[in-house]
């Protein structure tokens, strides 16, 4: 055999309809902007990209200026994904430019990394009083959540490949708002998602950093965070949810199913 990868791999999943196992047949992810040109579903990467550089503009994620001498431009790259349903069948193909932050140097490009990651035995303590209260459980992902979050430092990226400015090759990108494996980005979301939460008058647990609790009169909501992905519950739930997705642009996936290696199986039996 080749030393080359092969572009189908296969894998083995249950069948919604039988207790039997069907044999999928999963098509792979591209490693760069060149495998993904000369993919036979490039058109599909190609319109990922153009979304992925929509967002970047409604966001004002970035402005286009001229080299600065003293600030060195780190480089971006393209990372790309195919989203699958739980059974397997494709359901979007994402493209994500994502900065070069390997390049950048603790205590003069950043100061501090954080990403809030909440613990599974909370995840678990969560599930237990959703079901013993009868509370809903909702699983929420914020779109292009770093987008979201201003940078305190200045930092410049180089153009990404195949948005090349036609009248300014030369330029550099000057960011606003942070990328993904920017080494800040991750505290820079955070902050934004937790100074929200606290005007919606959250405070954080005690237990878990990454859990947050709101008290309204005879209501509580509880939410909990693992960096963009949000699972929400509580005697009003759906208020908050409502609330959330009017200020992020929010990915409702319902129900939460399966989160952090436990699967949710919702049934009106008793076990």
């Amino acid at each position: 055999m080749g030393g080359g990868r092969s572009p189908l791999r296969q894998w083995r999943a249950p069948s919604p309809y039988t207790n039997q196992y069907v044999l999928l047949t999963v098509e792979d992810e591209q490693d760069c902007y060149e495998e993904a040109m000369a993919d036979e579903r490039n058109e599909k990467w190609q319109s990922a990209m153009d979304e992925e550089m929509q967002a970047l503009i409604e966001n004002n994620t970035c402005s286009l200026v001229p080299r600065v001498e003293e600030k060195q431009p780190i480089g971006c790259k393209w990372i790309y994904k195919i989203k699958r349903n739980v059974y397997g069948s494709i359901a979007r193909y994402k493209a994500r430019i994502v900065a070069k932050g390997y390049a950048k140097k603790y205590g003069i490009d950043y100061e501090e990394t954080f990403s809030l990651v909440v613990k599974n035995t909370t995840i678990r303590v969560l599930i237990t009083l959703a079901v013993s209260k009868r509370w809903s459980l909702y699983q929420l992902d914020v779109k292009n959540a770093f987008l979201n979050a201003e940078l305190e430092e200045e930092v410049y990226i180089e153009q990404p490949q195949g948005y090349m400015h036609k009248q300014y090759p030369n330029y550099v990108c000057k960011l606003k708002k942070a990328l993904s494996r920017l080494k800040q980005a991750p505290r820079a979301w955070n902050h934004k998602l937790i100074e929200y939460l606290v005007k919606c008058d959250f405070i954080v647990s005690d237990s878990d950093s990454s859990l947050y609790i709101k008290h309204n009169g005879n209501h509580i909501v509880l939410l909990c965070i693992y960096v963009d992905d949000l699972i929400l519950t509580g005697s009003c739930g759906k208020d908050i949810k409502d609330r959330l997705k009017k200020e992020f642009k929010i990915s409702d996936l319902g129900e939460l199913r399966y989160f952090l290696g436990i699967e949710i199986i919702i049934t009106n039996e008793v076990m």
